[in-house]
């Protein structure tokens, strides 16, 4: 009889070792789903570089891949040298440099925000939706601790299953998100041990300013987590107070140029040129960066511009 137990006792402990094992590379070896399977090339633009700042400095288009990227999920960045140089549809962008626990920055399209927050903290970190910045006033809209996040003192929302885009309207439903209950927008895969953010649009009312929001990852570009980032815009008729807010915006460096609207089509070439700042007026070798829900777009990143 010990003998049985004693066998029956092992076989347990090698069995748990090699669940928890097997658990264990799961997790260690897990690798983030990508946003697009779309790949970026860069081709140099047909005209000579100039001394002039309304140069075409290159081309972009997608070697392989079928996805069609909506703009306002979409972001572009330049990087020469120490330099940065954010570029959109709408020739705006956001102009403050953030060094805090919120990175808030002007996408595509020129009319929604991409969010990060970084919520690795016991004490809540605190956003205003008028400039998508940190705030330490009570007067806050959304507040953030871990994978907890909870709307302001007299803010409501309501989670719609819908798309970001989708959203075109305030829906004639009833706003059952308050202050008091913490929002229930993620998932949790105990398999790979992560937090996956649902698929939710969340409508909030903020005195009668209407914003819709998605919550994008719990992690950052490092796959660090408690790294919360979201898309904001508003919806109906309500006018998007960051992005009439003259300390937040400015002049984008290099506008983008497409011929939709909407969507950068899977089998379309855009077109970056400079917007009245000489970027670029000799032989100079640029990273590209294209973010598609806050992830980079796999592809091509350095180009020598001539």
């Amino acid at each position: 009889m010990k003998s049985f137990v004693k066998k029956l006792a092992f076989v347990s402990i090698v069995s748990l070792l090699l669940i928890g094992g097997i658990w264990y590379f799961l997790v260690t070896s897990y690798t983030a789903e990508l946003t697009t399977e779309n790949e970026i090339e860069l081709t140099d633009g047909e005209a000579n570089l100039s001394e002039q700042a309304t140069d075409l400095l290159f081309e972009t288009s997608f070697s392989t891949g079928q996805d069609n990227l909506e703009w306002s999920k979409t972001s572009m960045s330049l990087y020469l040298g120490d330099s940065q140089f954010d570029c959109t549809k709408s020739g705006l962008t956001s102009g403050i440099s953030h060094d805090g626990s919120v990175q808030s920055k002007l996408n595509a399209d020129g009319g929604s925000f991409t969010v990060e927050v970084n919520a690795d903290t016991e004490d809540f970190v605190m956003v205003n939706f008028d400039d998508m910045q940190q705030t330490n006033d009570s007067n806050f809209d959304i507040k953030f601790s871990k994978t907890d996040i909870f709307l302001g003192e007299n803010i409501t929302g309501v989670a719609l299953s819908e798309d970001f885009d989708e959203v075109n309207s305030i829906p004639d439903v009833e706003f059952d998100e308050s202050s008091e209950e913490r929002l229930e927008w993620y998932d949790y895969d105990l398999s790979v041990h992560r937090v996956m953010p649902k698929s939710l649009t969340y409508v909030v009312n903020d005195s009668n300013v209407f914003y819709k929001l998605q919550f994008l990852s719990y992690y950052n570009s490092e796959d660090e987590s408690r790294f919360v980032s979201f898309i904001i815009s508003t919806v109906g008729d309500s006018d998007f107070p960051a992005t009439n807010n003259d300390n937040l915006i400015k002049t984008a460096p290099c506008l983008i140029t497409s011929s939709n609207e909407s969507f950068w089509n899977h089998n379309e070439t855009i077109y970056v040129l400079e917007n009245g700042i000489d970027i670029c007026s000799n032989n100079c070798t640029m990273t590209v960066e294209i973010r598609y829900l806050n992830q980079i777009i796999t592809g091509m990143k350095d180009i020598e511009l001539q």
